[in-house]
């Protein structure tokens, strides 16, 4: 559910022009369009959306149904259109700058809950497009779209991991090892060359291989992968963050580890040591 305050609605709709009903030059169709492009909704026929309402009231049920990253995505749309509008009548003035400035500082609020694969962007092409795809996919709030580029992304990402390490990522008959076992290679090599100063994160990682199993097999029967029946959306929400703070959580291993094995810097120059994960 969108956390806007009673203040931040108001502005939106006076700003929206939603007293009348309407939301802005939008007719019935272009607004179906729109929301549907932003958000991912049929706002005429999607669950929940069924009622025949105005626009305004439309708008509304949004606000009160979706997540603060949907409603977020939607007020920075809505404020590029309102743009748009008035600049099309040369009625685009400073305060309506200001009002704009407003909404966007609203919007970005609401997005700091977004899920995202914060990690630093990937080089290599495959994994920065998968990136790319994953975080445009739970931008907009579309977590069951993410379950198959995501084990796609973390197989890559610790195959990579392995490889410079030089762990063997295939088994006795040549064929890649699945995600699970990965990472149980990788939880070998991080036990036979010790990274951490507590007891909880190898077995933390210990956990995880098993997590990554059950992974797989959402991947292969609950995914889009294949023609299966879907996870919920509260679910994929749940996996997908869950998966993301893991792959995160290795990134930042890897760089930890980087840093702390880099060779001394040169007399008289300081290190910054701010974006150390530990």
């Amino acid at each position: 559910m969108g956390s806007l305050s009673v203040r931040e609605k108001s502005r939106l709709e006076a700003l929206l022009g939603m007293e009348s009903g309407y939301v802005l030059q939008f007719s019935n169709a272009s607004f179906e369009r729109f929301i549907k492009d932003v958000c991912g909704i049929d706002i005429y026929k999607g669950k929940g959306y069924e009622e025949y309402v105005s626009k305004a009231n439309k708008l509304r049920q949004i606000w009160s149904n979706e997540s603060d990253v949907v409603v977020g995505n939607l007020i920075n749309a809505l404020m590029d259109k309102y743009i748009d509008c008035k600049k099309q009548t040369n009625e685009f003035h400073l305060h309506d700058e200001h009002d704009v400035n407003e909404m966007r500082i609203v919007a970005d609020r609401l997005l700091e809950n977004a899920i995202k694969l914060d990690i630093p962007m990937q080089k290599e092409v495959t994994l920065k497009t998968l990136q790319e795809d994953i975080n445009n996919a739970l931008s907009r709030n579309q977590p069951t779209l993410v379950l198959d580029r995501l084990h796609t992304f973390s197989t890559i990402f610790l195959r990579k991991i392995c490889k410079q390490y030089e762990i063997t990522v295939v088994d006795n008959k040549g064929k890649n090892l699945p995600l699970h076992s990965l990472a149980g290679m990788l939880k070998k090599h991080y036990e036979q060359n010790p990274v951490f100063d507590s007891e909880f994160v190898p077995l933390a990682i210990q956990n995880i291989i098993v997590l990554f199993d059950r992974f797989n097999t959402i991947r292969n029967e609950q995914s889009y992968a294949h023609d299966n029946t879907i996870l919920c959306n509260i679910e994929s929400e749940f996996v997908v963050r869950s998966m993301i703070n893991i792959i995160s959580f290795i990134d930042s291993i890897e760089r930890y580890r980087k840093i702390n094995s880099a060779p001394p810097a040169s007399e008289g120059i300081e290190i910054e040591n701010e974006d150390l994960p530990f």
